[in-house]
Formats: structure tokens, sequence, C-alpha cells
């Protein structure tokens, strides 16, 4: 009898920029992620950013030393937890649509940053004050 490595071949391979990344999945993660999987989660972008680098594992290293960009980190993650943790059809419709990014899901923040945009949004969507009001309706009404 052949051995059952020279058969099957378990890990996912992952071309990107030119080099391709290998993700193998340990019976831990392959459960974990079964389970996360099943449960249909709402991951905040920290959470989602720590599955992310869980799935990949060692192969989140390799990435980062060999200068991969975080979108696309995050998007190879998306494919291993799909693939993983649905099955390989799974991992596929992800990686065509670019991780899902392409219909409107948004990428969870790199690990050095805590939110996207957070600067820009308590900007935004700070609360003015009465006096900025009547300022801009006198301009308006001034000429």
């Amino acid at each position: 009898m052949r051995d059952l490595a020279e058969l099957m071949d378990p890990e996912l391979v992952l071309p990107i920029g030119g080099r391709e990344f290998r993700v193998s999945c340990s019976a831990r993660q392959g459960l974990h992620l079964v389970q996360l999987l099943n449960e249909k989660p709402r991951l905040t972008d920290e959470q989602e950013r720590d599955e992310i680098v869980f799935a990949l594992g060692d192969t989140y290293e390799q990435m980062t030393e060999a200068g991969v960009s975080w979108p696309k980190i995050a998007v190879a993650g998306r494919v291993v937890m799909a693939h993983y943790g649905l099955g390989p059809e799974a991992g596929r419709m992800v990686w065509e649509s670019a991780g899902g990014v392409l219909a409107g899901n948004p990428l969870p923040p790199p690990p050095n940053q805590s939110r996207v945009g957070a600067t820009l949004a308590r900007r935004i969507f700070q609360p003015r004050e009465p006096m900025d009001r009547m300022i801009l309706a006198a301009a308006r009404t001034t000429k």
C-alpha cells in the first residue's frame, strides 16, 4: 500500500505575487473553523483579524516576511477559513470574489491598526456645536 501523503496533499496552495504560499491545517484549526463557520458568526474587525492570523498559521509570518500587503493576506485568510471550514468549493468561491471585497464586504484593518478610519470617523460624525450652524447659516445669507 502507498503512503497516504503521496495520494493526498492536504495543503492549500495560494499563488500571490508570483509566489506560492502553502497553508496546512491542523486538526485543531480545522475543527475550530468548522465550528466557527457553522455558527454563521458576525465577527468584529479585531475578531476577524485574529481568526485570519490563526487560520494562516506559520504562513502568515512567511507572507509578512515576503512583503505581502495586508489586503492580500486578509483575502488569503478568508480563503483558508472557507476552504477548511466549509470545503474546497467555498474556498474557491471566496478566492474568485477576492475575499468578498468585490461584493462589498470590507476587510478588517491590519494588525498594527485598531480601526479603519477611526480618526476620520471621529471628525465626520462628531456632533457640531450650535455656533457652527449659526456661522454657516450667516455665511450662506451674506454676499
